[in-house]
């Protein structure tokens, strides 16, 4: 196996923990046993609730073991200063709850609808939300991007009528988790603690009409091969769905970090812009640069 180093995360921990408190937050979900649940929030400077901007909802990594609310920090705040809202939500995991997995992807699902609902409040424009995640977080992005279509039958209609369900403009996986039946996901004890896995396995959801997908991932990730990453997003193109994939020869598990390798961070925040600039979801950079983050 690869080995891959925790001490750009320890180093760095300490100042995007202070980044995050510093961030405008809100409560989004309160429990009846006085749990609460806060939003994160990075917009661009000046931002008003009629600027309809853009937005990401980031759903950290972890695989639900640990405690990894500051992973997308650097990436929220290189994307507030492109005009582009970042939100990161808490979600109970199994480092700080006793929780199911049915408990975590509800958490991730009801996240997608609460931002839904009230974007217009927040100046994002709701027609261009994307969704993304590292590793589980990203199987809790694609659960929410991928729910079946909707069976519908007026009284007037002979015929069942499909309807899509509540999509984002695009979802983005960083080393994501597409398989639950996978080896690589059995610490998520999917099929033990879901009542109906399949209804949140990625491979079983795959159809037509679903949303643009950016997939990112390290070949050199001891954690989760990029064969299959390959494949899925292979699957999605074949059904008619567009795809971004890039797989970063020199990257592990590390992949979302800036403090382990700026030039594999720019290399993949570029790609992303790239792609959502051309999806016609993000604006154009006003203004040119080799250096994403100082």
């Amino acid at each position: 196996m690869t080995p891959f180093s925790r001490s750009a995360r320890s180093e760095g921990e300490a100042r995007y923990r202070s980044m995050l408190d510093q961030a405008p937050s809100f409560i989004w979900k309160r429990f009846a046993d006085g749990v609460s649940l806060r939003m994160h929030m990075f917009a661009p400077r000046g931002h008003k609730p009629e600027a309809f901007a853009p937005a990401v909802m980031f759903f950290c990594g972890g695989m639900w073991a640990l405690e990894y609310s500051t992973e997308f920090v650097s990436w929220a705040m290189h994307l507030a200063h492109r005009g582009i809202v970042c939100l990161l939500p808490e979600f109970r995991t199994r480092a700080r709850y006793s929780v199911r997995a049915d408990d975590i992807i509800g958490d991730g699902l009801d996240a997608w609808k609460w931002l839904h609902h009230n974007a217009a409040g927040l100046g994002i424009d709701v027609a261009r939300i994307t969704l993304a995640g590292a590793d589980a977080g990203g199987l809790m992005a694609l659960n929410c991007a991928m729910q079946p279509m909707i069976h519908e039958k007026k009284w007037w209609q002979f015929n069942k009528e499909d309807v899509l369900p509540l999509q984002p403009a695009c979802v983005a996986i960083f080393r994501g988790v597409v398989d639950t039946d996978a080896p690589e996901a059995r610490q998520l004890n999917i099929p033990a603690e879901v009542p109906e896995p399949d209804s949140v396995n990625p491979c079983a959801l795959l159809r037509r009409k679903l949303p643009p997908l950016f997939c990112a991932h390290g070949m050199l990730d001891p954690l989760l091969d990029f064969e299959m990453r390959q494949w899925f997003c292979d699957e999605w193109e074949r059904l008619g769905n567009k795809v971004e994939l890039i797989l970063s020869p020199t990257a592990d598990h590390t992949i979302t970090q800036f403090d382990v390798s700026p030039a594999t961070f720019e290399q993949l925040l570029l790609g992303w812009e790239d792609f959502m600039v051309r999806e016609a979801i993000w604006p154009e950079p006003d203004v040119e640069t080799d250096a994403l983050m100082v």
